[in-house]
């Protein structure tokens, strides 16, 4: 059964400040849990556990960056701390500026995924725009992450709005890499699509993303997590209030 999560980062500072009050809002706005950052080295796992609990909700998983991964002891730390905290995937990212780079990436993500397999962890790649341009030796570097990286121990976490962004036909895509896939994020904006950056991050259904065509072959996959993530809102906003109106979208427009 594919649960509805959202990304954290919506709440900006707040998150870190007043967790307690920002998983009430989430729960009030009808999540079944939240994504978070790398709490390893700020909060006890079973104190941090204690406040989702508390919440209702579940730890959908945490966040972390591609170089964290190198030491594998850190990886065990943070495989200990999510199995009590019950999170399951382990979101990584990065950015490399040639082929090098990301064969280095696919290494690091390979053998910490390994480890991270062992602990009942999914390690999943989060894309951004990036990994979709031409590297200067040729190819990009989503098919070298996709063709390098072992799929028994990596995973991705593909952002629609990413995809999209970065000059994919989003359906075709998720056609043919969805496979790869256990854990998605719903992201939706504006962006220009002859320099593929974005330009804006909506609520879901207020942007460019096409979310309905994308959401019927992600159906097919049966995701663990389908996880909301709006990097800010606008001016004068309230993420709270952003944070329910991507949550109505995904139950009330996808059937999330």
């Amino acid at each position: 059964m594919t649960q509805l999560g959202i990304q954290l980062i919506i709440f900006g500072k707040r998150g870190g400040e007043d967790l307690p009050g920002v998983l009430a809002d989430v729960k009030a706005a009808g999540y079944d849990g939240a994504e978070v950052g790398n709490p390893t080295t700020s909060i006890a796992a079973y104190d941090y556990k204690q406040l989702f609990d508390d919440a209702g909700l579940a730890c959908a998983g945490y966040h972390t960056g591609v170089s964290a991964l190198t030491d594998l002891d850190h990886v065990r730390e943070t495989a200990a701390h999510m199995n009590i905290v019950g999170a399951r995937h382990l979101m990584a990212g990065g950015k490399w500026p040639d082929a090098a780079g990301y064969e280095d990436a696919a290494r690091t993500l390979n053998a910490a995924g390994e480890v991270l397999e062992s602990e009942g962890i999914r390690l999943c790649y989060h894309n951004h725009n990036w990994e979709l341009f031409a590297l200067p030796e040729g190819g990009t570097g989503m098919e070298i992450l996709l063709h390098q990286t072992d799929p028994g121990y990596v995973n991705f976490c593909f952002d629609l709005f990413w995809v999209a962004c970065g000059g994919e036909d989003l359906v075709s895509f998720l056609q043919t890499y969805g496979h790869r896939a256990d854990y998605l994020h719903y992201k939706d904006g504006t962006f220009d699509p002859e320099t593929h950056q974005p330009l804006t991050f909506t609520e879901l259904g207020n942007g460019q993303v096409k979310l309905v065509e994308a959401h019927r072959v992600v159906q097919t996959l049966s995701p663990t997590w389908i996880t909301t993530e709006q990097d800010r809102v606008a001016e004068g906003g309230s993420p709270a209030a952003s944070a329910k109106l991507s949550a109505d979208y995904a139950r009330g427009v996808l059937g999330v």
